[in-house]
This record gives structure tokens, C-alpha cells and sequence, in this order.
């Protein structure tokens, strides 16, 4: 179906589910993009690589961009942070639709497309996770598998994480591929109680770390094993590890040592134009 089609469905769909005045999409340059409080919101898209061939696109994932004006731009954290638990809900709806229409151009490429959910959403929506965004999938012509959906597990949810674990085996229920990413920031007793029981019962297809996450493990402090630990169970049970943020060639490196399945980051974009563009070699002393 052309992409003017498409928009067009989904504004009659969206404007009457939510008692819209004014269709929240709209095509400008090639993209859908919507507007919401004096904000644009928009897709960016950022390649994930194999790991071991880092000129391989095995995925591409979405980020929302919030653009105040021409020469500005909000945080996707700041869209999010003042709504209700229905407006979390439908705005995160209507931010995957944007990520999936404007997929489209790429979606011959058979990659995955990651999808940040907020936790907000799995919460709040109590049974059937993923049934609303599946129709969505269908009518762009894509498969349920191919899309990751993405969540933060961060101890801000730490009494409602076996909520999260439903909402996510529902989301695999329904076909869908998932990934976790753990909250880097949070202590030592988050990582030993809740994060490595949270693998063994989701078991997610990704697990997206930033480099930075695993930077201490080098140290060899106590704040350290949680994490050595975890990146342990990583790699016993079925899933792919993607270290993302990696920014030069001492984190390419070192996500090398960590074993990483897939990589994301700017030293990857920046490399990827040299000839024969390889994974760097491991450090003698890693």
C-alpha cells in the first residue's frame, strides 16, 4: 500500500480512536512525522551491525526525535515523562507507527527493527500485549518477528518487574522478538536481586548493553562482579548480546572481549565507508 495510503488510514484510525480534532500524521520530506505539543516528532534510524562483520546490517534501530523548532531538539525522555498511563499509551503507540511507516523504505532488507516501548506502556496495558501494534505490522506487510521490542528494566519499576516480565512474554506470545536493556546506573543489589532472575525468566532474543556498563568490570572491584556475573548468564542462555554506544576503537575492542553478537555506534559509521571495514583486533593485554 503507497505511504500516503497508509498515513491516511492510520489518521482516520488514531483521530477517532482518541477523539483527535486534527489527523496527528503527516508526510514533510519523505517521512511521517506527527505533532504534539509544539514538538515534531520524528524517526532516526541507526544500523546494527554482526559483530564479527560489522559491514552487515542485520537491523536498524528507531529513535524518536523530538524537534522544537528547525535548530532544536528535545529529549525522548521529555516527551514521555508528563503523561497520564493512557496518554504514555497512546503516545507510544503513535511513536511506533512513525518508526514503522517510516521503516518502510527498508524493510526489503529482511533486518529487525528495534522499537523502544516504555515501560509505562507494558504496564499499563493489562492483557493482550503487542494485539493493537500487530494489525500495524500487518498493514505495513511485515512480520511480527521481525520487530524487537525494546524495554528498560531500571529499579524505578522494581516492584512491578514480574508485571514487566508478563507484559514482555506476551509480547513473545504473539511473535514478536524482544530485548532487554538494563538500567547502567543502578546499584550493586539490583543487578544480584532482580536483573539476572529477570534473564532466566524472560529470556529476551537481545540484550542491549552500553559499553560503559561493563567499563568497571576491567577493575576488578567488588561493584564489578554483579555485572561480570551477568554478562556470564548472557552468554548461557539464548540470546544475543549487542553493545551499542561505541563510540572509538578502544570500545570496539573492548566489546570484542565481551563477546558481543551485534554492535551499534558512530565508530562503526565513521569506519564503515573504509575498504574492507573488519571487526579490530583483540587488545594483547584483554
Amino acid at each position: 500500500m503507497p505511504l500516503q495510503d497508509l498515513v491516511e488510514y492510520f489518521n482516520q484510525r488514531i483521530s477517532t480512536e482518541q477523539g483527535l480534532g486534527e489527523p496527528p500524521l503527516a508526510i514533510r520530506g519523505g517521512q511521517v512525522e506527527s505533532l504534539l505539543g509544539g514538538l515534531r516528532l520524528a524517526t532516526e534510524f541507526h544500523p546494527i551491525r554482526k559483530a564479527t562483520t560489522p559491514s552487515e546490517i542485520v537491523g536498524h534501530d528507531a529513535t524518536l526525535q523530538a524537534i522544537q523548532s528547525e535548530n532544536s531538539q528535545a529529549t525522548a525522555a521529555k516527551v514521555f515523562h508528563s503523561a497520564d498511563e493512557g496518554g504514555v499509551i497512546n503516545l507510544d503507540r503513535l511513536c511506533r507507527t512513525i518508526h514503522m511507516l517510516n521503516y518502510l523504505p527498508i524493510a526489503h532488507e529482511n533486518g529487525y527493527l528495534f522499537l523502544h516501548t516504555h515501560p509505562r506502556h507494558v504496564l499499563g496495558v493489562k492483557r493482550d500485549h503487542g494485539a493493537y501494534f500487530e494489525e500495524v505490522i500487518f498493514r505495513c506487510g511485515l512480520s511480527p518477528r521481525r520487530v524487537v521490542i525494546t524495554v528498560t528494566v531500571t529499579p524505578v519499576y522494581d516492584r512491578q518487574l514480574s508485571l514487566l516480565q508478563e507484559g514482555l512474554k506476551n509480547y513473545q506470545n504473539r511473535g514478536y522478538s524482544t530485548a532487554i536493556k538494563f538500567d547502567e546506573q543502578a546499584d550493586e543489589a539490583f543487578f544480584e536481586r532482580y536483573c539476572i532472575e529477570f534473564l532466566h525468566r524472560v529470556t529476551p532474543d537481545f540484550v542491549r548493553l552500553d559499553g560503559g556498563f561493563f567499563a568497571r568490570l576491567r577493575q576488578g572491584d567488588d561493584e564489578s562482579r554483579p555485572k561480570a556475573s551477568l554478562l556470564s548468564v548472557i552468554h548461557t542462555l539464548d540470546t544475543q548480546l549487542l553493545v551499542e554506544g561505541v563510540k572509538d576503537i578502544k570500545e570496539a575492542r573492548f566489546a570484542e572481549t565481551l563477546r558481543a553478537a551485534l554492535v551499534k555506534g558512530e565508530y562503526y559509521e565513521n569506519a564503515v565507508s573504509a575498504p574492507g571495514l573488519q571487526p579490530p583486533k583483540r587488545l594483547a593485554s584483554a
